[in-house]
């Protein structure tokens, strides 16, 4: 009995161990998913999209001075054509300023004869002027002097007069007194009177009282004329010759403001006419820039540099004075002009590194900084503009790109595929091996930037070695 146990389990061993290798050699083998961590350069960006426009353009503007009417474009040579320094680009309607330089020239003319007529008539009234003030000053200067001579001369002459009057009165008085009382004794003494004795000394009596009478009257009036005539004379000739001042010194201050008014007025006559030839040859000069030529050779670009997508000018468009029409870009000079929102301006530094690529050529990345305008536009979003380092001769104005600006950047840094970083109870591991086929081995790593495929490992990974991931 124990015998045929022992042979059965002989016969069943062999064929127990063929079945496990059978089902071993079925079972395939599990060789983990990796990549080589290598060095390279990794960035965290910002991705905007941007247009390049020219870097170098002349802008084309009609800086006008007095001209104010219609600017009608009535010939324009073709958006973004070659163009060469002199050349005509656009040429305006002068129709208006022509009508009105022919206007504003005979009203200047008008105004020039104006200021010649106002300029005679100061020199015919200054003349006028003078000769009053000479009479004025001649009538005071005489007025004085006759109050001076009366004062001095004329009445010490009046009085010495009076006083060689009254004495001959007196005298003559006194003689035919003495004749009087002469004939009277004669007469007495011959006691004989006839009828002509009577007569001469009724004559003489008449004669003495006669010359009395005139005595008492000339007495009178020179109480009156000194009392009252000579005084008020003298009165007359003060208030003459204080009138004859007044007088003066009225027409003087009259003079010197009328002289004043019409010097005001004849320099703002000048200064007006100066204005008008101002502007004048102002608007000479704005018509001269009515045919708008090229300052520089380049293309010819309708719309100010910043502004693509760019607009058609064509015959019959409208301009603006002041603003930038047209310009002519250098094709071989670009920038990029995006935008930036406002919850990313405070990430981005003037002079921040972009990568700009266009859009049309994905192969021609270019790198340079970026620059940031202080103030929101409209809609709080910020304007920006690249200044590249060098232009791809491929591109042209108004192409679109994508610009990353470029927030951090690390180079030559480890870089591992973005899925082999696992994270566990807040640390991080990866599985990482010196060799492709392992064995792998778990380690706890540090890491520093992220892009949408790779991780940079700071710590724990060497370059050349395999990560699961």
């Amino acid at each position: 009995m124990r015998a045929r146990l022992i042979l059965v389990v002989l016969v069943l061993v062999p064929a127990i161990h063929a079945q496990e290798v059978k089902e071993i050699a079925v079972v395939p083998v599990q060789v983990p998913s990796s990549a080589v961590a290598t060095k390279g350069t990794i960035r965290k960006t910002l991705d905007r999209e941007g247009t390049f426009v020219p870097a170098d353009a002349a802008e084309l503007r009609l800086d006008l001075e007095s001209w104010k009417g219609e600017l009608t474009v009535v010939e324009a040579l073709p958006h973004g054509g070659p163009i060469n320094e002199g050349d005509v680009a656009f040429r305006l309607d002068t129709m208006g300023i022509d009508q009105k330089i022919e206007e504003d020239g005979m009203a200047l003319a008008r105004a020039e004869m104006g200021l010649r007529q106002a300029e005679e008539q100061a020199r015919l009234r200054a003349e006028a002027d003078a000769e009053a003030l000479r009479r004025s000053e001649t009538a005071a200067e005489r007025a004085a002097k006759r109050l001076k001579g009366y004062r001095e001369l004329e009445k010490r002459f009046d009085e010495e007069n009076e006083r060689l009057q009254i004495q001959q009165r007196e005298f003559g008085l006194e003689n035919q007194k003495d004749e009087l009382d002469q004939l009277e004794k004669m007469y007495s003494e011959d006691e004989l009177v006839d009828a002509t004795e009577e007569i001469v000394l009724k004559r003489s009596r008449r004669g003495f009282a006669q010359s009395q009478a005139w005595r008492n009257l000339s007495e009178q009036r020179r109480v009156y004329d000194k009392e009252w005539y000579y005084a008020w004379r003298e009165e007359d000739l003060v208030v003459d010759a204080e009138n004859k001042a007044r007088e003066l010194d009225r027409l003087k201050k009259s003079q010197a403001m009328a002289k004043e008014k019409s010097d005001s007025e004849l320099e703002k006559t000048r200064y007006e006419l100066a204005q008008q030839k101002k502007k004048f040859e102002e608007l000479k000069r704005d018509r001269e820039k009515f045919t708008v030529r090229s300052p520089r050779r380049g293309i010819l670009i309708h719309g100010a540099p910043e502004d693509a997508p760019w607009g058609r000018i064509e015959k019959g468009s409208a301009l603006k004075a002041k603003s930038v029409f047209a310009c002519v870009a250098d094709p071989k000079k670009m920038k990029v002009t995006t935008t930036i929102a406002e919850a990313d301006i405070l990430k981005i530094k003037t002079g921040t590194a972009v990568e700009a690529t266009p859009v049309a050529a994905e192969d021609a990345k270019m790198i340079g900084r970026i620059d940031v305008e202080y103030l929101p536009q409209k809609g709080n979003v910020y304007k920006a503009t690249v200044q590249l380092d060098q232009t791809d001769m491929r591109v042209r104005p108004g192409f679109a790109c994508k610009a990353a600006v470029i927030l951090e950047e690390a180079r030559d840094a480890i870089l591992v595929p973005k899925t082999a970083v696992r994270e566990r109870d807040g640390k991080t591991f990866v599985s990482c091996a010196k060799t492709k086929d392992g064995p792998f081995e778990e380690r706890q790593v540090v890491v520093g930037l992220s892009d949408a495929k790779n991780t940079a490992i700071r710590e724990g990974v060497a370059e050349g070695e395999f990560v699961v991931k």
